[in-house]
């Protein structure tokens, strides 16, 4: 099947969002750059030809996630300075929204925005929705990455320059988001998460993640069938044990501050790093 019409499928069939949709093209068991590359040029993408993408589920999940944000997240971050990492943006729904809401609440608020995605179309959607944006100061802060994870982290090699240079400068990541990822792609991905967040974000800096979890090996009926469906794809998907994700982030330098339940039995967790 063509790369297209599979992400098209998976689209159609997965209740997240189209950053979760962008994650099933490149995390995968990935092993070395090479296979990376292969996989890429494989595609048989003509990037040339626009791409029209957008998350109806993204669209309905965003200002439950920016009340958490708003509320929760900012208080902790700092007021007029603010740099943003987010993991698996899809076409980017999410980035516009909540960075346009920041802006709002502070037009002279210094953003830096790295929305990152492993998957071409979903980048050049991306590229699109923030190329359309208004604002001329926002579009200047928001620079889209190519970004894909294994356990040690990111594997292109351009982008883990750009978001390290931020561990050793006085411009620190201060706030990473990771939303519908973790439980439609292999658990590398997720160890590489909190790899990048433990050696890139700030101290007392943010990891927040959005979806559905077990706890206590058991979910509601509706994420426990929707388990079942990510591992009939893939056996290296699933809904997630909520006590395993918080035994990584605590290996990691992160405490859990918050668990907050969002609708359709989703979690946003708020991981602060502790040193």
């Amino acid at each position: 099947m063509r790369l297209a019409a599979w992400l098209l499928l998976l689209h159609l069939r997965v209740p997240s969002s189209t950053a979760a949709t962008s994650n099933l093209v490149a995390f995968v068991s990935h092993t070395n750059k090479s296979k990376l590359q292969k996989r890429y040029t494989q595609t048989n993408i003509n990037m040339s030809t626009p791409v029209s993408m957008d998350s109806p589920s993204a669209h309905r999940n965003k200002d439950p996630i920016w009340q958490v944000i708003q509320k929760e997240i900012l208080t902790l971050l700092p007021k007029d300075q603010l740099t943003v990492m987010e993991i698996a943006a899809g076409c980017g729904v999410h980035c516009e929204h909540f960075a346009s809401k920041m802006n709002e609440m502070n037009p002279n608020l210094k953003l830096k925005w790295y929305p990152t995605d492993p998957d071409p179309p979903s980048l050049q959607a991306l590229q699109e929705r923030i190329s359309n944006l208004g604002n001329v100061k926002l579009k200047k802060s928001i620079q889209t990455l190519p970004l894909t994870l294994n356990e040690e982290g990111i594997m292109e090699d351009e982008t883990s320059k750009i978001i390290h240079q931020h561990s050793e400068s006085e411009d620190p990541i201060h706030f990473m988001m990771c939303i519908n990822m973790i439980h439609i792609s292999p658990w590398t991905a997720t160890l590489g998460v909190f790899h990048v967040a433990s050696a890139c974000l700030a101290k007392d800096g943010v990891l927040m993640t959005y979806g559905p979890y077990k706890e206590n090996g058991t979910a509601v009926e509706s994420n426990l069938r929707f388990d079942a469906s990510l591992k009939s794809r893939n056996v290296e998907w699933g809904v997630r044990d909520i006590e395993k994700v918080i035994d990584v982030a605590e290996s990691k330098g992160f405490s859990l501050k918050q668990k907050i339940e969002m609708p359709a039995n989703n979690l946003c967790l708020i991981f602060q790093k502790k040193e």
